[in-house]
């Protein structure tokens, strides 16, 4: 930004000032930093403070004098006032920035609901357009981390009973080892019926990790995945899944111990995902499996970016990652959703009302988009499609074409199953897993899990439990227990 002047005072100390408009005192920038922060409200203990439009790095000692050991982040509005070493992390918030993707990316749902956010005033007048967006940013990743809460709490029950479930049923599981050649993932967006014929092409140059979504449209096709992925908890991702069980797919599946899995796939060969927390991971570890890091995301496309990153020294190509509102159907069909959905069509609910939602952009679509438009791949993931006329971008994933994989994708060795069985009585793994639960029940990483809105009040009070927490997470393992048990008797 033009005009910005730092420059010492007649004490020595730095002094700023914005066409001719002064960001902090004149005479003792320090005392004015200090008033600033006691005269601060908080009533709660934060775990972060935020403060934006700091100016110079005067603010953060007497922050760190009355909050303790706390991670201190600064939110710039000029290049120029960035750059200084006291702060543990920097952003800046320009016109175009995506500073609530950021936050919410760097600090997750708990952290952010554990966060002081203050603004320097003499900055709020300065950079009035700066502080107006920086803080609808600031709204929206809070809003954002409380809706993620809320998803959390409603689904550790049954995310934990899914991992109950996996440790109790799951004997065949398997790994991979890592391969040089490229890795495709099909997703089931519009764009993937561009590719068909190219898949079939060039079948034999590539691992393929299929999307439950895109089961459907892969068989009808006779094309037959390396590895089905999937990492839903809820019913959507388990009805795709059941499409290849009606048709006797003898392929892989991997998916987090929580994921949604029919007890019928549990015979099949299973390669467990960690996510390294959550109840889950506590469960598969003291059971003896042995399982594969992924990243936890709120889209299952994006997890499997970065695991095929893993799996391959090679290079990973998306297909059907559209990520955008679509004319007609949402998915490439056929769609196993769509084919239940449609017995519901009648005269006075016809097909196009039901299907006039994917015409618009949803909350959700729109979070995932900004994840991926966010993320560096380092030059290694690439949208992939026959000349689809994409609505959007996606980042460091670049838009190539079939011309581009032949000349690019190379050949090299496909990652490796290694087989591996787990075997034990069920009676003994019955009381092994009662035994793992009720040894977590003060675990905070399990009161995080299983009763997410309580740990972040406790995280707010300094960790400091109580005795209805407690008596809440005894209930908690006392019905996810009940529940997985009642499962085994009906397997």
């Amino acid at each position: 930004m033009e005009g910005i002047i730092i420059e010492k005072n007649k004490n020595g100390d730095l002094t700023a000032t914005v066409s001719g408009i002064r960001l902090c005192s004149a005479y003792s920038p320090q005392k004015e930093a200090e008033r600033f922060v006691e005269n601060l409200k908080c009533s709660f203990e934060p775990s972060t403070v935020v403060i934006t439009g700091p100016c110079l790095d005067y603010a953060a000692a007497p922050l760190k004098k009355r909050f303790g050991k706390i991670k201190l982040i600064a939110v710039h509005y000029a290049p120029e006032l960035a750059g200084q070493s006291v702060w543990d992390k920097e952003f800046l918030s320009e016109r175009d920035s995506n500073l609530a993707e950021e936050l919410y990316s760097y600090l997750g749902e708990e952290e952010i609901c554990s966060t002081l956010f203050c603004s320097w005033p003499p900055s709020e007048k300065i950079f009035a357009e700066e502080y107006r967006h920086a803080w609808s940013e600031i709204k929206t990743a809070v809003v954002k981390s409380r809706n993620v809460l809320a998803t959390m709490t409603y689904f550790a029950k049954r995310w934990t009973k899914n991992a109950l479930n996996f440790c109790l049923f799951s004997r065949k599981n398997a790994y991979i080892q890592k391969g040089t050649s490229a890795v495709l993932i099909c997703a089931s967006g519009r764009s993937l019926e561009t590719s068909i014929p190219f898949i079939k092409k060039y079948r034999k140059r590539f691992f393929l990790i299929a999307l439950s979504s895109a089961l459907s449209p892969l068989h009808s096709e006779e094309i037959i995945p390396d590895l089905i992925l999937s990492t839903d908890g809820g019913y959507w991702a388990k009805k795709h899944i059941s499409f290849s069980l009606c048709n006797d797919y003898d392929v892989p599946l991997a998916l987090p111990a929580e994921a949604a899995c029919f007890k019928k796939f549990y015979d099949r060969t299973i390669i467990p995902l960690s996510y390294g927390d959550g109840c889950s991971e506590a469960l598969i570890k003291e059971c003896g499996y042995t399982n594969m890091h992924a990243y936890r995301n709120g889209t299952v496309s994006g997890t499997a970016a970065l695991f095929a990153m893993d799996i391959t020294e090679g290079p990973v190509f998306f297909c059907g990652l559209d990520l955008a509102p679509s004319k007609g159907f949402a998915h490439t069909q056929p769609n196993e959703l769509e084919n239940e959905n449609s017995l519901g069509d009648f005269r006075l609910r016809t097909r196009e009302t039901r299907i006039v939602p994917s015409t618009f952009q949803s909350p959700a679509l729109s979070t995932y988009l900004a994840w991926f438009q966010n993320q560096d791949f380092h030059g290694r993931v690439h949208r992939l499609s026959d000349h689809f006329p994409f609505s959007n971008t996606l980042g460091s994933v670049d838009d190539v074409d079939w011309s581009y994989f032949e000349n690019n994708a190379g050949t090299g060795r496909k990652p490796n199953f290694v087989y591996k069985n787990n075997d034990f009585k069920i009676e003994e793994r019955k009381n092994q897993l009662a035994s793992i639960v009720y040894a977590h029940i003060k675990d905070p990483e399990w009161i995080k899990n299983a009763l997410p809105a309580e740990y972040v009040v406790m995280r707010r009070k300094g960790n400091e439990s109580d005795g209805s927490l407690d008596e809440k997470m005894k209930d908690f393992c006392d019905e996810i227990l009940r529940i997985s048990l009642r499962a085994m008797e009906e397997k």
